[in-house]
Formats: structure tokens, C-alpha cells, sequence
């Protein structure tokens, strides 16, 4: 497990999710989440979009496909209330 550490505590770190979906949803969906996180500059900053939802709605399987498109690690956090 990788950690590190800041200001003096270490702090462990989840592995990344390794999850292989294929979005099959509206495509205008996974456009939208792409864009949010579309970079063309190196001063530019990526937008922070949240996917909130009931249960079982497809978060998690948009998320997915998204990172593996943009070349990026998946962290799952549950917050289900």
C-alpha cells in the first residue's frame, strides 16, 4: 500500500479501483464528464464534477469508462446514506 506522508503524518493510501465497463448509457452523458475534465492548457484547471444519484443508476459504470479514456487511475468512494 502506497503512502505518504504530509505535514509529519502519514497518511496510507487506497489502491486504485481496476474496474473494466463499457459505458452503453446516453452518450452525451460520458461526453459531459469528458469535458469536465478536458485540460488545454497547462494553466487551465479541470472542473470537479460529482456523480450523485440513488443507488444503482450507473455512477460507477460512467466513472469507469471515463478514467480508462483519459488515461487516469479510479478511486470508488461508497457514501450511500
Amino acid at each position: 500500500m502506497e503512502s505518504v506522508v504530509i505535514q509529519g503524518v502519514e497518511l496510507r493510501l487506497s489502491p486504485a479501483d481496476n474496474l473494466d465497463c463499457e459505458w452503453v448509457g446516453r452518450p452525451e452523458l460520458l461526453r459531459q464528464l469528458l469535458a469536465a475534465w478536458m485540460v488545454l492548457d497547462d494553466a487551465d484547471y479541470p472542473l470537479s464534477p460529482r456523480l450523485v444519484g440513488k443507488p444503482g443508476v450507473g455512477k460507477t459504470t460512467l466513472a469507469a469508462p471515463t478514467a480508462h479514456a483519459l488515461g487516469r487511475p479510479l478511486y470508488v468512494y461508497q457514501a450511500t446514506m
